[in-house]
């Protein structure tokens, strides 16, 4: 017989450690797990801290990440610190089994974030929301033949997942071969200058949610994702003090790059502004590069800082023990080599469409990876509803 249960009487949520800045270390004894890292295992810091047992979490660990990078997994990565916005999940092995409350979290998860609404920026639940939130909880032995069930079933939909996302990461890296390939990769005779010599630098904006001043739109590094554009339709609104100024409006042609972030890989993410209507700057943490040449196009150069070389020299070039920040020196330092105006514009062209056949296909790899999540979801759905059965998972 089903049961209907408050998670609060079945698990303990255990909130993990807020460290400090100077706490984390490029080396240490103890790994660090962030909510950045928490899904990727990537961009590790590391800790000599002594803690409460209760402050770390080891392989088997149920855990779950409440704030940002947002959901569960059973942890399978050794001893670390977890981070204050991640629970580690104490059940009450008398009453559920750990995997079946694991899938329980992941069902759960599209049903928070609709509660959250379609406007919200960063997903988080509270401790005490969450040990409210009921599930029907069958005995244990029908947990046990309902785990059976999911993992056969999504053995096959994970396997399938990890072939789309790998088909999904070698096409882009395949666009980023080729911009290597058309851009650095060849012996020319394009000219050859540093970018302090072409273009003018400015940071961005800096402003808290108690200025009061002008209302803007505003380009922050969640709008760096994989786009050559800035995302004009989906940019924030925020307020500034004061009026903003037209040093620091974004205009077509200006390029914006990422300047300071927690994860290193972001470093020199860069976007090209093109169709501004509203009045748009963008925030400290990134910077702006507007040319100051009319012998290199801005979306020549943009491509070509998009370029796996150019990034990852960019990248190597951040410095800061926990916060990586673009080194301006090298920035201004940066060799870029371009060709004449009338080759550039071929150069776009080709480029242009090239990234327009990729995109197609990345577009068809997330059709079908939204389509498998929906699988699981639906066949989770089933699960706590009580209606799962093995032949219907097999049809």
């Amino acid at each position: 017989m089903w049961r209907k249960v408050k998670l609060g009487e079945i698990c303990t949520l255990l909130n993990g450690r807020a460290y400090k800045k100077t706490e984390l270390l490029d080396k240490g004894k103890y790994p660090v797990l962030r909510v950045g890292n928490f899904f990727t295992n990537r961009s590790w810091y590391h800790s000599d801290l002594e803690l409460d047992a209760d402050k770390y979490c080891d392989d088997g660990d149920l855990l779950y990440a409440w704030s940002a990078s947002f959901g569960p997994q059973i942890w399978h990565g050794g001893k670390v610190i977890y981070h204050y916005h991640i629970w580690k999940t104490l059940i009450d092995q008398s009453r559920v089994n750990k995997k079946f409350l694991y899938y329980w979290f992941l069902w759960d998860v599209d049903r928070i974030k609709a509660e959250q609404g379609a406007g919200t920026t960063m997903v988080h639940v509270t401790k005490r929301s969450m040990a409210d939130r009921s599930l029907n909880l069958p005995p244990l032995p029908e947990q046990k033949c309902i785990v059976a069930i999911l993992d056969e079933a999504f053995e096959g939909i994970d396997a399938a997942i990890a072939n789309t996302q790998a088909n999904l990461a070698a096409a882009r890296e395949l666009f980023e071969s080729f911009l290597d390939h058309k851009l650095i990769n060849q012996e020319n005779d394009w000219e050859e200058l540093g970018l302090g010599e072409v273009a003018e630098f400015r940071n961005g904006l800096n402003f808290t949610r108690t200025s009061k001043g002008e209302a803007i739109k505003i380009v922050g590094v969640k709008d760096f994702q994989r786009e050559f554009y800035v995302p004009s339709d989906t940019l924030e609104t925020v307020t500034i003090n004061g009026k903003l100024r037209d040093i620091d409006c974004l205009k077509d042609g200006d390029i914006l790059a990422v300047r300071s972030n927690g994860n290193k890989a972001l470093i020199g993410r860069c976007l090209l502004a093109k169709g501004i209507t509203d009045t748009t700057s963008h925030s400290g943490f990134t910077i702006r590069i507007r040319l100051a040449s009319k012998d290199i196009l801005p979306e020549f150069l943009t491509y070509f800082m998009k370029s796996n070389t150019c990034h990852e020299m960019l990248v190597a070039s951040g410095g800061g023990a926990n916060i990586s920040n673009l080194n301006q020196q090298a920035l201004f330092a940066l060799a870029i080599r371009f060709p004449p105006i009338s080759e550039q514009k071929k150069i776009i062209s080709e480029f242009e469409e090239f990234d327009a056949r990729i995109r197609d296909l990345t577009s068809k790899y997330q059709q079908k990876l939204d389509a498998l999540h929906e699988l699981k979801q639906s066949i989770l759905a089933k699960a706590f509803r009580g209606e799962l059965a093995q032949e219907e998972i097999a049809a």
